[in-house]
């Protein structure tokens, strides 16, 4: 039997409730009980994935009992999944296991009080004299109804005080394991399972030099932890890519959450990652402590000189189709390319997060925001390409010269391709077409790459506040 010495007050009607605790503890067919809450935590290891799950790993070290007894695992995700639960000790044998639920609140104490005798303490306002009175409880769920000596009273001022908490009622969700134990004595006991409730994702913050060529970049990770347990001197590890499930977890009821900042200042240790089953995993420095309902930002990546190349480009000026007359004037996506090497100033995996630009102008202190996109992982070696906004100095317009039907599902045409550049500088610009199955370029005044089989890329260079242009002919043949 597990003793509670707590003291509960809370407001009921116009008065309060009183509770004080005794002994009270539920085990299964009469084993003894055995409470293990986190103050017997030794150690903690949180593994946070994307989709609102995480593994909690705890070491818990207690006494146990030779023999069959109850293990009452308090302060417990109330989100776990209860068959995912592993937990190991020694010569330790695991019989039964089900989560209780049943949490103490004042109004579960006078649901599990009906047709039981609690007592009504009721206070004189002028004397401060205290009276109490013995009440049957007779109705809950619809108001209280007590039955107080003779008479039957709905709405009674006081205080209702209870002698014990009602067997089954617990401060908090807890596990409840039975286990046959081979040997009685002090024994660390493994405790891992898996949780709704716990979620991380990655936003990127840079700033372009004025210059366009170098980014001073910052990765954050925020961490989301909405189990309702305080997790303290956590290890964390974040595991990047989705994992195979067939269950959804749990849903946490929705929560206001309070934001706090762990930035990793230079000079201390940075995230280490690791590949483990062809995933990678973050191991965040350190030991981390996490509310229950709680958002937390920490520095994953910080480099100051990210060697980028600011391009231009348009997706739609090519206009491979019958009928497509004239685009009219676009403007070109601003898009940022940089290698993950070592030599750009990068070398590491790249969780997936949306990524914000701001960009530094000459002689200005502050920077404006210049977009920001969605940018997928990216693993070391591969090109990292961001499309952050449009360019009104830089524009485009396509117009069909010239079309000829050849045959039902066969024809040619001749379009032209005119790009302005208002800046002061030159810029260089690539024009992407996307082709229909059987293309074939028969002539152009600018010579394209084949990118891939439906994809072709003009490179033209604009002269600064000039124009540039170039056509090519095209034939399409389907049988």
């Amino acid at each position: 039997m597990t003793k509670v010495s707590k003291l509960l007050r809370t407001g009921y009607l116009a008065g309060a409730v009183l509770v004080t605790f005794g002994y009270g503890a539920l085990s299964f067919a009469g084993a003894e009980e055995i409470s293990i809450g986190a103050e017997a935590n030794t150690s903690t290891e949180l593994v946070f994935y994307s989709g609102n799950l995480g593994q909690v790993s705890q070491t818990r070290r207690s006494g146990l009992s030779k023999g069959v007894s109850t293990l009452a695992l308090e302060d417990v995700s109330p989100h776990l999944l209860l068959d995912s639960l592993l937990l190991n000790g020694k010569g330790l044998r695991i019989l039964e296991q089900r989560l209780d639920q049943e949490i103490l609140s004042p109004q579960r104490l006078l649901e599990a009080s009906l047709g039981k005798t609690i007592t009504v303490v009721k206070t004189n306002p002028e004397t401060g004299e205290e009276t109490s009175l013995k009440a049957e409880v007779l109705a809950v769920r619809e108001g209280l109804v007590l039955r107080v000596g003779n008479k039957i009273e709905t709405s009674i001022p006081g205080r209702l005080v209870y002698d014990a908490i009602p067997e089954g009622l617990r401060a908090g969700p807890a596990l409840l394991v039975e286990v046959e134990s081979e040997k009685a004595g002090d024994q660390d006991l493994q405790l891992t399972y898996l949780t709704g409730g716990l979620d991380w994702r990655v936003t990127y913050v840079a700033e372009l030099d004025p210059s366009g060529t170098k980014l001073a970049l910052k990765a954050m990770v925020t961490l989301t932890n909405q189990t309702g347990v305080n997790f303290e001197q956590a290890r964390v590890r974040l595991v990047a890519g989705e994992v195979n499930r067939v269950t959804p977890s749990p849903a946490p009821r929705a929560a206001m959450m309070s934001m706090e900042m762990d930035s990793l200042s230079k000079g201390r240790e940075k995230p280490q990652r690791q590949s483990v089953a062809d995933r990678d995993v973050y191991n965040l420095p350190g030991k981390i402590d996490i509310g229950g309902v709680e958002t937390k930002q920490i520095t994953l990546l910080e480099n100051d000189a990210v060697a980028v190349e600011k391009r231009f480009r348009f997706q739609q000026l090519i206009q491979p189709y019958p009928g497509a007359d004239d685009t009219g004037r676009q403007q070109a996506e601003i898009v940022l390319e940089t290698l993950n090497t070592e030599a750009k100033g990068l070398g590491q995996a790249l969780p997936g997060g949306t990524l914000r630009v701001y960009q530094q102008s000459k002689g200005e202190a502050s920077s404006i925001f210049m977009g920001e996109d969605a940018m997928p992982a990216v693993p070391v070696g591969e090109k990292v390409e961001l499309v952050i906004g449009s360019a009104n100095q830089v524009t485009g317009r396509g117009k069909q010269l010239f079309y000829e039907n050849l045959s039902r599902n066969s024809y040619q045409l001749t379009q032209e391709i005119t790009l302005s550049n208002s800046n002061a500088k030159p810029v260089t610009i690539d024009v992407i077409g996307h082709f229909p199955r059987n293309w074939k370029i028969l002539d152009e005044s600018a010579k394209h790459v084949k990118d891939s089989a439906r994809k072709a890329v003009w490179t033209i260079e604009v002269p600064a506040k000039g124009k540039s242009s170039f056509n090519y002919k095209l034939r399409v043949s389907n049988p």
